[in-house]
């Protein structure tokens, strides 16, 4: 999935809905606007080729043991070894580092305020435990019976473990943030990732980031130059 895919408007479910009810009550003034979406909270390029470059270890380990070993038995051992680690690190990156986050936002003539939260399912933190559990059990249990296994615990399959202790603790809290437009003098409109952040001419690299579907951008940029009559505004990517 491309940057270019990072804003989806999203309609209001009864959790949704409650969370919506939450941010009225917590922020004052008059709405003038309000949406939700659903987006990548940051450029996804480096994470992928990170993500990638983990991945490609114990990818590399288990296509190494199916095509390159000579003693047959000793390669479906490596193989078998490094599928674990393989699954679950892709796991990672596809399901859990590319989850898009969901945004709620209340835009009024003083500022804005937005809660947002990971668009998990209601089930994703069992389904996360239970595979950490599984493997820790079907690790233990490999060197129980076969001491010789340790060596699992270095390499593909050290990244595996530190990934599924990390699933054991997985929350999904809800962040609360107001801003006032009197503080921005400077207004990015990056379309690439359907995104307008307000920020600062002599700090460029801070902002407050306003994700909106593509076919709302105009409208909220028109919004934001009545809101902001003093701001620059420039037709340029964040990179942060």
């Amino acid at each position: 999935m491309s940057d270019s895919e990072n804003a989806n408007e999203v309609s209001l479910d009864s959790t949704d809905s409650m969370s919506r009810v939450l941010t009225r009550k917590a922020f004052k003034g008059a709405e003038i606007a309000s949406w939700m979406v659903k987006a990548h909270p940051h450029p996804m390029r480096a994470i992928d080729l990170a993500l990638g470059a983990m991945t490609s270890i114990p990818v590399g380990f288990f296509l190494a043991g199916l095509l390159f070993y000579e003693d047959e038995a000793e390669g479906n051992f490596i193989a078998s070894q490094s599928a674990f680690p393989m699954l679950l690190l892709l796991f990672l990156w596809l399901v859990v580092a590319r989850k898009k986050t969901i945004y709620s936002y209340i835009l009024t003539e003083d500022g804005a305020h937005v809660e947002d939260w990971q668009d998990y399912a209601s089930f994703t933190p069992y389904l996360f435990k239970g595979i950490a559990i599984t493997f820790f059990v079907a690790v233990l249990t490999m060197i129980a019976m076969e001491p010789s296994f340790i060596w699992m615990l270095a390499g593909p399959g050290a990244m595996a473990f530190a990934a599924s202790s990390k699933l054991m603790t997985v929350e999904n809290p809800v962040r609360q943030r107001t801003k006032k437009w009197s503080r921005y003098d400077l207004v990015f409109i990056d379309r690439k990732r359907k995104m307008i952040v307000t920020s600062y001419q002599n700090n460029t690299m801070a902002g407050f980031e306003i994700h909106v579907e593509k076919r709302r951008i105009d409208e909220v940029v028109a919004l934001l130059k009545t809101l902001m009559p003093d701001a620059e505004f420039r037709e340029e990517e964040w990179k942060w």
